[in-house]
């Protein structure tokens, strides 16, 4: 089915990538992994194209470097090189394809692989690092970040999850006449740890090179954003609609701000810099 003007602007991951506290946080693990110096750069994932521009500001030699822009969704591309701008140059070569199809989509061997905030929706991660090892240059970097692992949510967060899920799921039930699908699960919501990726990277050929666990203080701007996107709705609200999930998700979310009269969330996020063997 095409992809229609809704999809993207309504249920897109843009309007979170552009928060301060996410780029900050993508700015933490472009500086570790020292992308700036890098030749030849895949944005895996580049959906409207955040990461891109932060990479773009650390480039040191421009007429050096390739920066190959990969994402699944042609809309999210489209936006992407609309928002870059006078800032899209030569250096910047977009490519719609899928994750699992990255050895076709850039055949030539990279410096660098950057996979920012997505890790933990595929399915196969060891097939995915088979891939990526693949496509590295010996001695090559793969960076990558996520919230979404074991250990991401401090003990001093839960009370505020219970209570927006109670919320959310009450707004759901009461207004829109739903209930989640629970065999619906997906991937996003089956995590592992810090040290399970770890692990899962020196199986498939990686020397773990720098990982770190760093706090974030969560606004309820970043749980409003993080709510009107499609794959964080389907994997919260499993089987509901989009529109109502969202709504719902939204709603919930101030409400527990304001019964818990909190500013912040505590959260933690993951980095992982590792080379290729």
């Amino acid at each position: 089915m095409p992809e229609s003007t809704r999809d993207l602007t309504d249920y897109s991951f843009t309007r979170f990538a552009n928060l301060d506290f996410y780029r900050q946080v993508n700015s933490r693990l472009l500086d570790l992994a020292d992308v700036g110096k890098n030749q030849t750069i895949v944005d895996l994932g580049c959906g409207t194209g955040a990461v891109t521009r932060l990479m773009l500001d650390r480039i040191v030699s421009a007429r050096q470097t390739v920066i190959y822009a990969i994402d699944h969704s042609s809309a999210a591309i489209r936006q992407a090189i609309a928002e870059l701008g006078d800032r899209k140059t030569a250096m910047v070569k977009f490519v719609q394809a899928e994750v699992q199809n990255l050895r076709s989509a850039v055949q030539d061997q990279v410096d660098s692989i950057v996979y920012c905030n997505s890790i933990h929706y595929v399915p196969d991660k060891g097939k995915l690092l088979d891939d990526v090892r693949s496509s590295l240059r010996p001695g090559g970097t793969l960076a990558f970040n996520t919230t979404f692992f074991e250990g991401s949510n401090p003990p001093e967060s839960e009370t505020f999850y219970r209570r927006w899920m109670m919320r959310s799921l009450r707004i759901l039930v009461r207004e829109h006449g739903l209930r989640p699908v629970k065999a619906d699960k997906t991937e996003a919501r089956r995590q592992l740890s810090a040290e399970g990726y770890k692990l899962l990277l020196r199986e498939h050929g990686f020397g773990v090179s720098k990982a770190e666990v760093i706090p974030v203080e969560f606004p309820l701007e970043g749980y409003i954003d993080i709510s009107g996107f499609r794959d964080f709705i389907e994997g919260t609200l499993p089987g509901v609609p989009l529109e109502a999930g969202s709504d719902s998700l939204k709603r919930g979310a101030k409400e527990a701000f304001e019964d818990l009269k909190i500013q912040f969330v505590p959260r933690n996020w993951l980095n992982v810099v590792a080379v290729r063997a």
